[in-house]
């Protein structure tokens, strides 16, 4: 993951008797007076190969410690860890209730019948029963889960992972935040404080008085590197694109000042058209291409869709305007942000070609990302409570010469543009590469997100 704060796990192994299963099958006409002779104690070797076996499952870059525990009172000495995987063995279910006080994620992984037996299977669902029951009643999210499988424990850390990242990220707004929904600027704020509430985000706000002077003291940008870039530079000869480069360096130095990992800014019709004469196309789509999530204008909606988006998919996200076409199941994308960056794990660049601003046109410069035909994967955030997410899977087909903003493609989905159209959320969406549904909506599980496949 890009810019990823890593998650530490404790790995908790409870109590220290178990029996191999396959020695319990060796044994013929068993006088079950004397079961002790099946019972294994938890050596430090057995112990080490099932550390070694959670963290092999865990996602790259997760700082780890594992201990054993066998009393209540062991539990509470337990260091602080921002998730914690319990191996049940021979510990009572008020163990894992000690545990679970620390108000961190709790997942059971339990071993496979085949290999072991353990009294601890009896216990956890014990466990799992009484606080699920408790916390519903108390109306806390139990915050607990019991895996079908290693792929499913992976996954279930994968998307814990994100949530954590998602909780620690901090965000720079410059300018108003936009009018939306329903063109309210007190919902526009009040989506702003939700974000925070819901998200755990620390959201850091920057007058636009204040962000002139700003761009106003620093240095000025060499615009021959943008055009130099270019597939084509189809920008005309006369315009200046050093205000662009500039920009990018001007949002790469509040970053730095306020040690934020996410970016917006209110471009659209703002001082930064006005009085810095410049668009901040280019810049958002290098900021996306480092791993920095941006947003045009102030869109904080988008951008926590965005946000979701990229994180969990390890991928940088394309904001956009989608139009519907359900006649043909084909859906239009575009806008002037995207990034180029094809993916956070590899260093492949999409093309581009260079234009001035598709709004207003003496301005310098609208990118036109020559993106790349394949599966992609759409998302779109409820506006109003930030509770439900459309999340198309789609076939991008080609890129388009339509009068609209100059990054634009047309996508075939085969789940159907009227389907989307009925459970339609969000104004802006994002786009993926590749088809990223099922990691989108395990995040979106442990965050209330209700998601919407299409």
């Amino acid at each position: 993951m890009m810019n990823a704060i890593k998650m530490k796990v404790g790995i908790v192994i409870l109590g220290k008797i178990y029996t191999l299963t396959p020695e319990e099958r060796k044994v013929a006409d068993n006088d079950l007076n004397d079961p002790e002779k099946l019972n294994f104690q938890t050596d430090d070797e057995f112990r080490s190969s099932i550390v070694r076996r959670v963290r092999d499952l865990l996602p790259a870059g997760t700082e780890t410690f594992d201990c054993q525990v066998l009393t209540e009172n062991d539990a509470l000495d337990v260091d602080e860890a921002d998730a914690y995987v319990l191996v049940p063995f021979n510990a009572i279910d008020c163990v894992m209730a000690a545990l679970h006080s620390k108000n961190r994620p709790i997942v059971v992984y339990t071993l496979p019948y085949k290999e072991v037996w353990s009294y601890g299977n009896v216990f956890y669902p014990y466990f799992l029963r009484d606080v699920r029951k408790l916390d519903e009643y108390l109306g806390i999210d139990p915050d607990t889960y019991l895996p079908e499988s290693d792929e499913d424990f992976a996954e279930h850390m994968e998307a814990l992972a994100v949530r954590h990242r998602i909780r620690n990220t901090k965000v720079l707004c410059v300018g108003e935040a936009m009018y939306e929904p329903y063109h309210s600027f007190n919902w526009g704020y009040e989506i702003v404080r939700l974000i925070q509430a819901k998200f755990g985000i620390k959201w850091y706000q920057m007058g636009k008085e204040r962000f002139q002077k700003f761009f106003e003291e620093c240095a000025p940008g060499n615009g021959s590197l943008i055009r130099n870039m270019a597939k084509e530079d189809r920008l005309p000869a006369e315009y200046s694109a050093d205000n662009c480069e500039k920009a990018y360096n001007v949002y790469k130095k509040l970053i730095e000042t306020y040690g934020v990992n996410a970016f917006t800014v209110n471009c659209l019709e703002s001082t930064v058209h006005t009085a810095c004469h410049t668009t901040s196309c280019y810049a958002l789509s290098r900021l996306n291409d480092s791993g920095i999530v941006s947003a045009c204008e102030a869109d904080a909606t988008t951008l926590i869709d965005m946000i979701i988006t990229s994180y969990a998919s390890d991928e940088p996200a394309f904001m956009l305007n989608p139009y519907l076409f359900p006649a043909d199941d084909k859906l239009f994308v575009s806008h002037c942000t995207s990034p180029t960056r094809r993916s956070y794990k590899t260093d492949e660049k999409d093309q581009f070609n260079l234009y001035a601003y598709f709004e207003m046109r003496s301005l310098p410069c609208g990118l036109q990302i020559l993106k790349q035909p394949g599966p992609v994967t759409v998302t779109g955030i409820s506006h109003d409570k930030l509770d439900r997410m459309v999340i198309v899977r789609g076939n991008l087909v080609r890129n388009t010469a339509f009068p609209s903003c100059r990054t634009q493609v047309e996508i075939d989905v085969p789940g159907g543009i009227k389907k989307l159209a009925e459970c339609y959320e969000g104004r802006h969406w994002a786009m993926v590469y590749g088809d990223q549904s099922r990691k989108i909506e395990k995040v979106n599980g442990l965050l209330g997100i209700e998601s919407i496949i299409i």
